[in-house]
């Protein structure tokens, strides 16, 4: 058989009276020799197991209050049970508290994708310096490189442009030295007598 839940008011009571008496290092056969209750219903009442009457609560409370350490327990449960919500109320706060939970939850987890893209889009950033920074330098060294290679073709270009004005330079000196004999040859030709013209021959 399902045991009864113990009633709200026993639950209150049962902490305010077993609070009180290990405070005051009270025993509950004490308890229950002053009382006269049995042991085993104060254990019960004390551990908020159920089925205890309201009557056998007060009765704990009033030998409280008679104690020369004067907890007034009775009061401290009135104001207790004045404060008590209803069943729908509890529900409603239970409802609230699994609410605000779940908007903790979701602000914690959406707070972690928010650090986790900032991090990622730190990184992504990183990376991007460091490609535009080897891609500047690539380009720098490129550049250097063309204007290294264009120096030499400019230079060669210079150095063969030289060397054909010196062969054509040389072929014409060629030329005119070649004409400047023929000339002179024809010259001695010409002042030759008929005689040494046909020893020549």
């Amino acid at each position: 058989m399902k045991q009864k839940k113990p009633q709200i008011y026993t639950v209150t009571m049962a902490k305010q009276l077993m609070d009180w008496r290990t405070s005051q290092g009270i025993s509950r056969y004490e308890v229950a020799k002053s009382t006269g209750m049995h042991i085993n219903t104060v254990k019960r009442l004390e551990e908020g197991e159920g089925g205890i009457t309201f009557e056998d609560g007060l009765r704990y409370l009033l030998y409280a209050d008679s104690h020369k350490s004067k907890p007034n327990l009775m009061k401290k449960f009135r104001d207790a049970m004045a404060s008590y919500q209803t069943e729908q109320e509890q529900a409603d706060v239970v409802n609230a508290q699994q609410k605000q939970r779940r908007t903790e939850a979701m602000l914690k987890d959406f707070e972690r994708r928010r650090i986790e893209n900032t991090t990622r889009h730190a990184v992504q950033m990183e990376i991007m310096e460091k490609l535009t920074s080897l891609t500047t330098e690539y380009d720098t060294k490129t550049d250097q490189l063309e204007a290294e290679l264009q120096s030499a073709r400019d230079q060669i270009a210079t150095m063969q442009k030289e060397q054909q004005d010196a062969a054509e330079k040389h072929s014409k000196e060629l030329e005119e030295a070649k004409r400047q004999g023929a000339e002179e040859a024809q010259q001695k030709f010409a002042n030759m007598s008929w005689l040494e013209r046909i020893q020549r021959k």
